[in-house]
């Protein structure tokens, strides 16, 4: 499984969105990318090597529920979910923060690391979010 998975572009002028316009990162929330299930995400690896990812699932986690006399959890509030993609296996994406770019959300970064076992043809990689409800 990944880890918290999303940072603002602090050396790129924050998060881009298409025609150049900055984009807050808590725009970027589960509503905001499970609306891009089946879409393509364009990877930066460097300034000539791109990879794309698909994204196959979005799933939300469900709430924790209370329990008396026990204090919630600090992140009891929290949006989490997990987004899962999928890419080419001649181009395997290392375990690590990396630029993504889509058609509608922008840019932005984001961990992922790679999950389950390889196909003949495609790799899995997942991202995890724990963040506040924007």
């Amino acid at each position: 499984m990944g880890t918290i998975a999303l940072f603002p572009l602090q050396s790129a002028g924050q998060l881009a969105q298409p025609g150049g316009e900055l984009r807050s990162p808590k725009q970027l929330n589960y509503r905001s990318l499970a609306g891009q299930l089946n879409a393509r995400f364009r990877v930066h690896l460097s300034p000539r090597e791109v990879v794309e990812l698909k994204l196959l699932k979005a799933q939300l986690a469900p709430p924790i529920p209370g329990r008396p006399g026990h204090r919630p959890p600090r992140d009891a509030g929290n949006e989490k979910f997990s987004l899962v993609f999928s890419g080419p296996k001649e181009a395997l994406l290392a375990s690590a923060i990396h630029q993504f770019e889509n058609q509608d959300l922008g840019r932005f970064e984001m961990y992922i690391g790679q999950i389950g076992t390889e196909d003949t043809e495609r790799v899995r990689y997942e991202a995890v979010f724990n963040q506040p409800m924007s």
